[in-house]
């Protein structure tokens, strides 16, 4: 809804796309990922949004469907790689979403940096005619990211999940102290706050220039701290972005 809000506000006209992609999903997750179109419609508009675009798999993905978009050489600095499949599933989807709506802008969450960065990198390399909008990750009183995947934690998961961000805070706190040269101190702080969480597995955590995904150098102006964290069974992302000093 903070995305609809601002588009509403840069914008005479919003759409805005509610279709859960089948390419970046496996198929238990797809089958078992939260739906809800009607109440999806009504807070859409209510955050301002013109119109509600919910194409079925049918209808993205036709019989005969082949299309496909290679990862940029900047995927293989992420320390994403095990989704690569995902990640060609989200470019893909984005992509054909840009051809049926065609839209001067689009906006874009910085909670899940390898997506973003990866669709910057796509406009880029085909030329679409959009202008990539980042907006801030809406956070829960507890530091939380919003995310409709939180509709599936447990009680008792739900509770543990907020130690991720306050293991970013630890590794934030580190950058800053140190002027953003000591992104091995800064991963160790993060997972030091995790450890202490029974709930929480890390799958992976990254310190590095949010611009190029390459480490950390003395002349780097931001910083990106990323974590991906199984909470039980459900894995959770979340990330900070700032400003080096």
């Amino acid at each position: 809804m903070s995305l609809i809000r601002r588009a509403r506000r840069e914008n005479r006209f919003v759409v805005v796309s509610v279709f859960i992609n089948p390419l970046q999903f496996r198929e238990k997750q797809y089958r078992l990922y939260p739906r809800d179109l009607s109440a999806d419609v009504a807070l859409a508009a209510r955050a301002g949004a013109d119109v509600v675009f919910a194409p079925t798999a049918e209808e993205m993905y036709p019989a005969g469907f082949e299309g496909g978009i290679v990862l940029p050489k900047m995927f293989r600095l992420m320390k994403a790689q095990k989704l690569e499949w995902h990640y060609r599933g989200v470019l893909v989807v984005v992509m054909k979403l840009f051809q049926a709506v065609r839209p001067r802008r689009a906006y874009f969450g910085l909670k899940d940096p390898h997506q973003l960065a990866l669709i910057e990198r796509m406009v880029a390399d085909f030329n679409v005619p959009v202008v990539i909008r980042k907006c801030p990750t809406v956070r829960e009183n507890d530091g939380l990211a919003r995310s409709s995947r939180n509709a599936l934690l447990t009680e008792a998961e739900r509770k543990a999940a907020p130690v991720i961000y306050r293991s970013l805070v630890a590794g934030k706190k580190v950058l800053r102290d140190d002027g953003g040269r000591a992104a091995e101190k800064a991963a160790f702080a993060a997972r030091k706050i995790l450890s202490g969480e029974k709930l929480a597995r890390v799958e992976h955590i990254e310190v590095v220039d949010p611009f190029t995904f390459a480490p950390l150098r003395k002349d780097s102006r931001e910083a990106l701290i990323h974590a991906a964290v199984w909470i039980g069974q459900k894995r959770l992302a979340d990330n900070l972005r700032f400003k080096l000093r």
